[in-house]
């Protein structure tokens, strides 16, 4: 077996765009992490749904 990348040069589970290492839609689940924490999760509504588009984007079930 060979350590190579998988095909499409993404590691599982991440995006081609996102940097090695760091999870997907990472910046937008810190939004989500610090709206909930400062607001209470149903100000945060809105930034939630973003995020989880993001993640159906990358074809991660949410």
């Amino acid at each position: 077996m060979s350590d190579s990348p998988s095909p499409g040069g993404a590691p599982e589970g991440g995006a081609p765009d996102e940097p090695k290492g760091q999870p997907p839609c990472a910046e937008l689940k810190a939004a989500v992490e610090k709206c909930v924490s400062e607001n209470g999760e149903e100000s945060c509504k809105e930034l939630m749904e973003s995020y989880h588009e993001c993640l159906r984007a990358l074809g991660i079930k949410v």
